[in-house]
């Protein structure tokens, strides 16, 4: 498989969003509300803006709970990576990966489903004590632009309650709408282009459903069906189903 180059940033790209569909007066709410959670809770809650591709907040928690420098996190807008300077290098450019993949495979979506999931991520990064511990940092959309685009993330981050030693990043996938998740794996760098139907015909197929039986519960043709077949074959770079199925649960399409 071709190896993913693709940024996280040119994947932002893809929203094309406007700012005159954007009501920033929203954002000034938002923040008002995440300044006063910042009190209460003791994770540590930052926010992307798409639009501006940067960060636009990371509450004060990071540096009573992480050691992160104040002035920065205070800053953070004029800080460019300074969040992920603190990650380990290994896990960043894992983590960085992983991101671009799961982007695709939220564009590969129909569009009234690509706000529905969250990305919940664990690495490893430096603690006060400049030492590497492990956290989990939970992804999703906080708002959207006049034409339900994503344009402000907000992630959650806490230590790890697992202080595991690894080496890898761990990614869970959670529907928002219907509490399915899926663990996409790292080996797997390169978007497949799956369509949402195409995804459930091959979960109907690890199921040993037959084309028949597959066109009678989609309510689609055989036709249909087969040339869905032929597209995950192609996509997906197999001969067969029976390695389109070990694939999908290689990388977490199927369970």
């Amino acid at each position: 498989m071709k190896l993913n180059t693709t940024t996280r940033e040119e994947m932002w790209a893809k929203q094309h969003l406007s700012a005159t569909n954007i009501d920033y007066s929203l954002w000034e709410r938002d923040k008002s509300i995440l300044h006063q959670l910042s009190k209460i809770v003791r994770d540590c809650t930052f926010v992307v803006d798409v639009y501006k591709c940067k960060y636009a907040y990371a509450s004060p928690n990071f540096v009573d709970l992480l050691g992160y420098d104040r002035h920065k996190i205070q800053t953070l807008e004029r800080q460019g990576d300074y969040l992920e300077s603190r990650i380990h290098p290994d896990d960043r450019t894992q983590l960085a990966a992983l991101q671009v993949t799961l982007s695709q495979f939220i564009y590969s979506l129909p569009f009234e489903q690509r706000n529905d999931y969250s990305n919940i991520y664990s690495f490893r990064i430096l603690n006060a004590k400049q030492q590497y511990i492990r956290v989990t940092s939970r992804h999703q959309v906080l708002e959207q632009d006049c034409n339900g685009k994503a344009w402000l993330i907000i992630g959650n981050m806490d230590i790890s309650p697992d202080q595991k030693i690894s080496e890898m990043v761990d990614c869970t996938v959670l529907n928002l709408k219907n509490g399915e998740t899926f663990t996409p794996s790292l080996s797997f760098m390169t978007s497949t282009n799956l369509t949402n139907r195409e995804i459930e015909v091959l979960r109907l197929i690890q199921k040993g459903l037959l084309s028949k039986e597959i066109a009678d519960k989609l309510c689609i043709s055989i036709h249909t069906v087969n040339i869905h077949r032929q597209n995950l074959l192609r996509k997906l770079g197999v001969q067969n189903s029976i390695e389109a199925i070990r694939l999908g649960q290689e990388i977490g399409l199927l369970g």
